[in-house]
This record gives C-alpha cells, structure tokens and sequence, in this order.
C-alpha cells in the first residue's frame, strides 16, 4: 500500500455525465433545486477493504478514546503486535507476527520499519518522539519496500500526523490524571493564502511517575516532554502540491525503575527479590558522575530529535510524479540504574548523536482499481552518521571493578529500487507482481573499550554489505462489491549489523548476516448488511532464513554479555481476525484476534539457565551450549483486543459515550531458551471511558481509567552482569479530560 505522504490533495476527480431519459422542458427561467444526500457508513477505512492486504487501521478517535499516549500503547489495538522500549531506554523495538529486532545497540536495521508521514525511520531511537496530532495508523504486517522506502522482513507501523486544512480550526486538550500525570495539546490550522494552509501542533507530557525507591521512598518515573510541529501545504498549481514539515521535541523524563526479580550478586543479602512490585533503586558515585558530565540526583533522559520534511507531487495525464526528501537528527542523553540498586555493578549512560537523509522519487499512475492496468516504479536513498559511546560503572562488581566506555562512530547507507505491476485478468481477478532490489553498506568505525584504570581495547573497524533482490506475486479477487479474497507470497530482507554496547572481545564486533523471510499468507475482507458487520481474517506461514536475535556470550573471567547472533532457520505461523459491528445506531463492537507459533528448526546457542545456574553454584562464569531444534522461539503465542461503546442520547443535542475495552498478551521469552527470568509473562488490562459531549463536538469531557482491574504486569525483563530485574508496566491510571474546538 502506497504511503500518504500527501495528505492534502487538490485534484477535483473527472464526473461522467449521463442523459436524462425523463428530461422535463424547460424555459431558461426555470430553476431547479436538486437535494444530494450521501449515507454516512458507519465503518472507517472503507477503501483499504478492497486491497489485498491484512493492514490494520487505527482511526485518530480510537487512539484518543483507548487513551493511546505513547507510541507503545498502539500495540494494544493491532493483532500479533509489540513496541517494547529497549531495555528501558527511549528508543522503541517493532515486532510484527514474531519478526522484530531487540536493538540493544540502537545502530541497526529494524525488521519492522516505523513510518511517520511516509519517511522511513531506521535508528529505532529517532521513534522516541511524542505522539499527538495522529491522524491514522496503519499495522501493516509482512515483507515491504515494493511500492516505497525500505525493505523489510516484518512490515511496517505508519503513522500519518494531520494536515493543513483551509478553513480556520483550533483545539485544545487537558488531561489530568493519576499520580499527578497531565497531557496538554494544542493545534491551530487555516489559511494563509488562497493556496497556502498552515497547521502547528504541540504536546505537553508531565508527571505519571509510579516507581518508588525501596531506600528513600523518592519517586521516580515522571514525563517531562514536549514537542512541537509545524506544516506548510501549498498548491502552486492545480497539478502541483507542496507540503513542509519541521519537528522539534525535547524528552527531559526520569528513567524507568528497575525491579529486582532475583539477585545473583554478593549484595543479595541486602536486596534479594522486591516484594513491592514498583520498588526500584538508584545511585550514582561520584567518579562515575565527574566522568560523564552528570549532574542530576535521578537516573534520566535528555533527548533531542528535530527534523524537516520537504514532499512534493505533480499530476501529469500519465502519471503522478512524487519527491520526497528528508533531515532526521537526534542526540540522546540516557542514564539508568540498570541493577536497580545502590551498588554500582551495571549503572549505565549512553550518550548518541545521529543524523539521517532521506531523499525518495517516484512515479505511479492516478488510476483508480477499477482499471485493468495499474504501476509503480520508484527509487530510495537513506544515509545514516552516527556517533555513540556507552559507558558503564562497574565499580562494586567484583569480577571488573572498574568504569568502561564502548565507543564509535557508524555510517550507513541504504538505496532501494522497486517496480510494482498490477493487471485485472478478469472483472473482479487482479494479480499484482513486485520487485525491488536494495543494496546497504555500513561500518563500525574506531570500536573502542576503555576500562579506566585498567587496559584500553582497539577493535577497529568493521563493514558489512547486503546486495538482495526482493519481491512479491499476489492475487486479487472481489467475490462481491464488499468481499474480497486475496493470497500472496513475498520475499524480504533486512540488512545485517554490529554488536556495539559493551564489546570486550572481538567475537562481538563481528557483523551478523542478513536475514531473509519467504512469507506465504491468504486472507479475506468482507462488509455486510450494509456495513454493519466487518469481518476480515488471514493466515501466514513464515519460512526465516538467517533470522537476528539478541544472544549471549560467556567469557570466563567477565561474565555474559550479550551479543546478536543468527538462526540458521526458524518457522513461524499463525492466524489473525478482526470484527467490526455495528448492531444498532449507537452501539460498536470490535474485536481482534491474533494467534502465532514460532520454532526454531536449527540453531545451537548458550543456555543462559545454565550458565546462570553453574555460576550460582561455582562462582566461575562458564559457557554451555543447547541445540535448540524444535524449541519455541518465544513469541507471544496470543494477542487479543476488543471494545463495546455505546451512546446515550441525553438530548437531541447531547449524548453520553460509554466504553469498555480491554487488551490481552501471552507470555513472551525474549532469548533462546526462554529461561523464565527474560521471559515476560502474559497479562489482560481493562480499561473505561465516559464521554459527555454535543452532537457539534465542538467540545467533550471525558473521565475513563486504564488498567481498570490494576493488574500487575511487566513490559519488559533482563539481566544486568548478575541481578535479574524487570520493568513493572503503569499501575491503574484514573483521568480526566477535556477538549475544545473553535
């Protein structure tokens, strides 16, 4: 599916005229006045159901009543979907039907590609941003990068932000909520010329902080974001359309805290497993201070990302010719206390600057799919610099006892060409055939290990290269004008990459390959009773060749580390379905089903349970190794979401808007093996919402409460040298909010 990178369109669509059999005469004095109606549906969306495809559709109401206020609560409303923050820093990792990335480096390739108004975002940290002002997203699962931007194995989550309109609108928004949590946005759009409309948003994020130190009784965890965008749309002809984009956002948060799941440390004694499920701990000495620049009493976030978007399209009688071009920059500034205790054995800061251009041009035909022949052809470019060092305080842990920096630099780049044909065989057969060829090339230059007081490691520097040929054959059949039926099969790729975090032996730094993904899927999408009912449904078989996951190493008188390391070959499975229904006026019904099953059928790796276990018993760090034939690769096995709304009519001028909605996970191992303390547990969240607002919405007022029930749940688990911690997930949440629309 071609991605919105031009909203506003200007286009008036050509109108067949047809004759009148019944004409009446008239006098040139007459008048006549005819009434045109159009029937509101009550389904969104309604064009993506005529393509062969299983993307999910996220509406920016639905985002705003399921309280969607980070990018990581989207994975609540989609099928087989994770966003995880990476080991608790700001930067996001997609997973998509069980292909995904854990980058612990923040320096690589996702295998689900993040799109924001069309730009491709391949430094999982420039993700980090607030998300307001949405539009709609859209879950697109499986290979991509035939008809726009970057291949992929897993697919991609496109968000789309709102555009310039040409009437004069404003809104605001307050929301007020549990442990002193507020969220402020704003926006103004209108005119400036007859052809040129303006848009500007922002969003304030404070407080929310649920952790609480089990020494000082101090919180930790409050927001503090802001942000803001502005947009450009100008129409210098009627072909023509010009749309800037510029972005800045400043994240100054507290860290999440750690919990202590188990602690394998001589400091057990002391902190053994935390019986308060949001106890945390935090320190930070002196010397570690005085060497990173840290000033700060908390573990932190002082995160920088801005950007300009300049997409330009022009409509020739053939053809539309679009050109994109791109400038993402970010500087992070990330300390956390990753033991969770006041002893220094894996506290960490982690400082990156990095830059990306994209530039993208295309061409298609402005055809609608009821023509025979339809086609794409486009090119894309990305170059990514980077500059990270990673520095550790290992001071209180024995077998180091010192203070580390990993340091580097990585350019990358990236080019992709894709052709994507599609020609109607018959009325309502369609068959579709894609190909795209990418070539990426990156470095790790000048990797370098300091352990202050001790040795300086030089690991120089490093290259990989990926030249594959990707693609995809599918076919279309509409059974009727609200049915349709569809089956393809595709190839992606994602390109290789470096361990880069805390690399002490060269077996680290050496590149991964790249993985390839053969992706077989059949599917339906059907409307009935006149878009009442929605029910659309698919199946996948994945065949993973060279699939990336985060592993581990042993070394003997260090301990383990972890480093990525390549599947030979794994199987992954499933299904997934959605329900929309609309049995009366003014009551909807969703629900989404997702259920997946992984295996690796080769792949011979460390068993963390046991080197953890001989440790515990010897004190010696020893490596032993599985083969893990047959084993279940740890994906969540299901996903499920679903809502009922309903709306009260106080008034005919006022109506009550009342939701009950939840969200389910299964278990989820996050390394081979899935030893039980990197495995998350699977967890169910309720959440409500009351809605009180004019038939107009020029205004609303809304109370609701997530995680209803105040289950306690983990979004993610790890281990830190030897202390096995977790991070709990938000707490029940009760809010308030108004908007206001001028």
């Amino acid at each position: 599916m071609r991605s919105a990178k031009h909203p506003l369109t200007h286009a008036t669509p050509p109108v067949r005229k047809k004759s009148a059999p019944h004409a009446t005469s008239r006098t040139a004095t007459d008048t006549e006045t005819i009434k045109v109606s159009v029937r509101k549906l009550p389904t969104h969306f309604n064009t993506e159901q005529h393509v062969g495809s299983s993307t999910t559709m996220i509406s920016s109401e639905t985002l705003q009543q399921r309280a969607v206020i980070t990018t990581t609560d989207i994975q609540k409303l989609a099928p087989n979907l994770q966003i995880e923050t990476q080991y608790g820093s700001s930067a996001l990792n997609f997973h998509l039907r069980g292909v995904g990335f854990n980058d612990l480096t923040m320096n690589n390739t996702p295998s689900v590609m993040p799109y924001i108004d069309g730009v491709a975002y391949s430094i999982s940290s420039m993700t980090s941003g607030p998300l307001f002002d949405i539009d709609s997203i859209g879950v697109d699962p499986g290979p991509s990068g035939f008809t726009h931007g970057q291949t992929t194995t897993g697919g991609e989550v496109r968000i789309t932000t709102k555009a310039p309109e040409k009437q004069f609108h404003a809104g605001i928004s307050e929301d007020f909520a549990s442990y002193n949590r507020s969220k402020t946005d704003a926006f103004v759009t209108g005119s400036i010329t007859h052809n040129l409309q303006y848009r500007l948003a922002a969003e304030l994020l404070e407080g929310g902080g649920y952790y609480t130190s089990r020494d000082t009784g101090q919180s930790l965890g409050d927001q503090h974001t802001g942000a803001i965008r502005g947009k450009l749309a100008w129409q210098p002809d009627e072909n023509t359309d010009v749309n800037l984009t510029g972005y800045w956002s400043l994240n100054r948060s507290e860290a999440p805290g750690f919990r202590i799941n188990n602690n394998l440390s001589s400091f057990a004694g002391q902190y053994g497993r935390d019986l308060g499920y949001y106890q945390t701990g935090w320190d930070i000495k002196p010397a570690f201070a005085k060497l990173i620049g840290y000033h700060d009493t908390k573990p932190d976030f002082n995160d920088l990302n801005w950007g300009f978007h300049l997409a330009m399209a022009h409509r020739f009688r053939f053809g539309q010719l679009d050109v994109s071009s791109a400038y993402d920059a970010v500087q992070l500034h990330e300390y956390q206390d990753q033991d969770g205790m006041l002893y220094a054995t894996a506290d960490n800061y982690r400082t990156q600057v990095a830059n990306s251009f994209t530039q993208e041009v295309s061409l298609h035909d402005l055809k609608d799919r009821s023509h025979r022949f339809s086609w794409d052809v486009g090119m894309y470019y990305n170059r990514v610099m980077q500059k990270q060092s990673n520095y550790y305080d290992f001071t209180d842990y024995a077998l180091r006892g010192y203070m580390s920096e990993t340091s580097f630099s990585s350019p990358q780049e990236t080019f992709n060409q894709y052709v994507t044909l599609g020609y109607k065989v018959l009325k309502n057969l369609r068959l579709v055939g894609s190909i795209a060829h990418e070539s990426d090339s990156r470095q790790l230059v000048d990797l370098t290990t300091i352990h202050f007081g001790q040795n300086d490691l030089n690991f120089g520097t490093h290259g990989a290269l990926a030249n594959q040929f990707t693609g995809k054959v599918g076919i279309e059949y509409q059974l009727t004008p609200t049915s349709l039926l569809y089956a393809d099969v595709r190839k992606g790729m994602k390109p290789g990459g470096f361990t880069a975090n805390n690399t002490v032996v060269a077996q680290q730094a050496q590149p991964i390959k790249p993985e390839t993904i053969m992706a077989y899927e059949i599917g339906t999408k059907n409307d009935f009773f006149s878009h009442r009912l929605r029910l659309n449904g698919a199946a996948f078989y994945y065949d993973y060749r060279d699939q990336q996951v985060l592993g581990n190493i042993v070394i003997p008188s260090y301990g383990s580390v972890g480093s990525y390391v390549s599947v030979p070959r794994s199987t992954i499975w499933g299904v997934e379905g959605s329900m929309e229904a609309h049995p009366t006026r003014d009551l909807t019904l969703t629900q989404v089903v997702g259920y997946q099953r992984g295996v690796y059928d080769q792949f011979h790796s460390i068993n963390a349970t046991q080197v953890n276990a001989y440790y515990v018993k010897t004190g010696i760090w020893k490596a032993f190794y599985s083969d893990y034939h047959g084993v279940d690769s740890g994906i969540p096995k299901i996903s499920m979401n679903g809502s009922a709304v309903y709306a009260f009519h106080i008034t005919s001028r006022y109506h009550l808007l009342f939701d009950v909605d939840y969200s389910y996970r299964g278990a989820e191992g996050l390394i081979p093996g899935n030893p039980p303390y990197r495995t998350v547990p699977a967890y169910f969240l309720l959440n409500s919402f009351l809605t009180f607002e004019p038939v107009s919405k020029k205004w609303s007022a809304t109370i609701y409460s997530t995680n209803l029930a105040n289950r306690k749940y983990d979004l993610t688990r790890s281990q830190a040298t030897n202390v096995q911690t977790a991070i709990s997930g938000p707490p029940r949440f009760i809010g308030g909010r108004v908007n206001y629309n001028f």
